[in-house]
């Protein structure tokens, strides 16, 4: 398939597809095979469908290949037109198309009267214009067209198209001048003035209407090859003729540049249509900026940057935002023009044929963009609206991911809020309860009663060292979680079994577990991996502790470990009520306790805690609900580092 340009560009790579889409039963295949090709060169495709002067013959086919092509990723764009192989091959031009991909038609009956197929309309005009044209499964790429001789320039074209029509129509005036009259002839001429505008330039069509008064005057008007006229009547048809002439010439040009300024608005809408679809996929200041600035080097030859401002208002002095955009800028942006546009919030041209634009928001401007043309010639006309709305579209995108930006971090303010008033909640409960304990033991010891009494001074010690295991536990989970959050946490491995993990964790539990059973597997006693003994115990003591406290006397944990290749599993599986399956995926989130928790003592870390150890081991845990109706803990480590 020939798909590259005469400049050996690739389509699809840093181009794209441009496939021509109606209700026949062939467009489907045009879009997949477009798709495909898309695909594979990792490039973007558009599906254009043309309205011509008749309607379509089945409307509900239109629609499915165009809902086809949106759903295969396309861009979906449907255009009017009186021709429709123009309006293609135009707007293929307009969307920097690499390639435009159409189907064969079936031979036109009556080609001996001048009918062409639309695919035939296509060829004809597509120019330079790389065509793939298929039927069926087999793809038809279709020659290149030679390049005739280079054109002369416009105004010496327009010249020589004029003084053809002219001497033609003088010609034509002499042979018929016998038959017609030399008064008819000023008919031909006007024909030819009002034909011009749609080959000329302005100046050529009045110079025309000038010059076809003097020829008509002076070939055919009596007294013949002089500029004297004999008649008042030939006079006034002189004046008539050249007045007629003179405003034919300027009304039919001024249509034919309404004409020319549709087109172009037509285009500037696409291209800025397109700017707008992609503005809306992207994320990030610097991809917007990218973004803007290959647009403006791409569709204007202009070199972009910008500057934002600042988080105290001001705009930032540093490097303007400035991604490469095929060519380098060869001065300096000004940052003291650019403080000017940001300031007077209006458009600022510097000596170095630099123009500065404020980016503007509904309030305030949010920064400028800067922008040098082509051999640095100051912006005019269509390019500088072109480039004044490129600097509008702008501000909106940088506006809105810098909304998006200042909401993501109010979010965290929020929620780091919400967590210091849930820590402080927590902490102050779990606090109360062991330090009345103290405090009371401590009262009762210093009564001269309980120095009588052995048995009962022993219970008040009990008690008391019990309440400094609830808070020294408590501490070391704050301490925990503190250096999970601050990745201070230092890993110090060492080759442990899994047996050994879960019989040190059992040894501080012995009065939380009274009434439980926790059995290990035969698989845990030859289980080993690589991990820092100390936390792990203290992720085993933290889920043997949730298991304490959500479970009844008579609960079994059953405790397994299984080699998975590269990795080690291990889960803890007990009988008791479990979770809602609703609660499973935040039941290791910071402070959270379910529904069967709201009861129980606890601060909500310990799950929290034992996920942040897991996966700074470079593991993951999970929950689930275990065979026997209750809750499995599931853990995956990698048996080596």
């Amino acid at each position: 398939m020939e798909a590259g340009s005469e400049k050996g560009r690739v389509p699809g790579l840093g181009g794209r597809y441009l496939v021509a889409v109606s209700g026949s039963g062939n467009s489907e295949y045009l879009v997949r095979w477009t798709e495909a090709a898309a695909r594979r060169l990792d490039a973007k495709w558009i599906a254009l469908h043309v309205r011509g002067p008749r309607p379509e013959p089945d409307p509900a086919a239109l629609e499915r290949n165009l809902g086809l092509a949106a759903s295969l990723g396309a861009e979906v764009v449907t255009a009017q037109g009186d021709d429709v192989a123009e309006a293609i091959i135009r707007h293929a031009r307009m969307l920097k198309a690499s390639a435009l991909v159409i189907g064969k038609a079936d031979e036109v009956p009556a080609q001996f009267l001048g009918r062409r197929s639309l695919t035939e309309e296509i060829v004809r005009e597509s120019g330079d214009l790389d065509l793939i044209v298929l039927r069926g499964e087999n793809p038809v790429p279709l020659p290149k067209r030679r390049r005739g001789r280079p054109l002369p320039p416009p105004r010496l074209r327009d010249g020589l198209i004029a003084l053809g029509a002219l001497a033609a129509v003088t010609a034509l005036g002499l042979v018929a001048r016998p038959a017609l009259g030399y008064r008819s002839i000023s008919i031909l001429y006007l024909l030819a003035i009002i034909s011009l505008p749609f080959a000329c330039g302005r100046r050529t069509v009045i110079a025309a209407a000038a010059l076809s008064a003097l020829l008509w005057n002076f070939v055919f008007i009596p007294p013949q090859l002089t500029f004297s006229i004999g008649s008042l009547e030939d006079l006034l048809m002189f004046a008539a003729f050249f007045l007629a002439a003179f405003a034919g010439g300027i009304m039919t040009s001024r249509l034919r540049e309404k004409e020319e300024a549709l087109s172009l608005r037509e285009r500037r809408t696409a291209l800025l249509y397109g700017l707008t679809q992609s503005l809306t996929r992207v994320r990030g200041v610097e991809e917007i900026a990218a973004l803007g600035s290959a647009f403006a080097a791409e569709h204007l030859g202009a070199v972009v940057g910008f500057w934002l401002r600042g988080p105290d208002g001001a705009l930032e002095s540093g490097k303007p935002l400035r991604p490469a955009a095929g060519r380098s800028r060869r001065a300096d942006p000004d940052p003291g023009a650019a403080r000017t546009a940001f300031t007077m919030n209006t458009a600022v041209e510097d000596g170095a044929a630099c123009l500065y634009l404020p980016l503007r928001a509904p309030d305030a401007a949010i920064g400028v963009v800067v922008a040098e043309g082509p051999g640095r010639k100051p912006f005019r006309g269509e390019s500088r609206e072109l480039l004044a709305t490129l600097a509008g579209n702008m501000a909106l995108a940088f506006e809105r991911e810098l909304l998006a930006a200042a909401n993501e971090e109010h979010k965290l303010l929020d929620e780091s809020a919400r967590l210091s008033r849930v820590l402080l909640n927590h902490v102050s409960h779990e606090l109360r309860t062991p330090l009345t304990t103290i405090k009371g033991s401590v009262s009762g010891l210093l009564d001269g009663s309980a120095g009588e009494d052995p048995v009962f001074r022993e219970e008040l010690l009990g008690e008391t060292l019990k309440a400094a295991d609830k808070l020294n536990a408590l501490v070391e989970d704050l301490l925990s979680m503190s250096r999970l959050e601050t990745g201070s946490l230092r890993l110090r491995r060492e080759r442990t079994c899994v047996a050994e993990l879960v019989a040190t964790a059992q040894g501080g539990l012995a009065d939380e577990l009274a009434g439980r059973t926790v059995r290990m597997d035969g698989s845990c006693a030859e289980a080993e991996f690589e991990v820092d003994p100390a936390l792990m115990v203290q992720v085993f003591r933290n889920i043997l502790r949730n298991y304490a406290a959500y479970t009844q006397d008579g609960a079994v944990l059953e405790v397994r470990a299984t080699t998975l290749w590269e990795d080690l599993a291990v889960s803890f599986s007990d009988d008791g009520p479990g979770v809602p399956p609703r609660e499973l995926p935040s039941l290791f989130d910071t402070f959270y306790r379910g529904s069967n928790g709201a009861r129980k003592p606890g601060s909500g870390l310990g799950l929290s805690i034992c996920k942040g150890i897991v996966e700074a081991h470079g593991g993951t845990v999970a929950a689930r609900p275990s065979a026997s109706g209750g809750l499995e803990i599931a853990l995956r480590l990698p048996r080596k580092p």
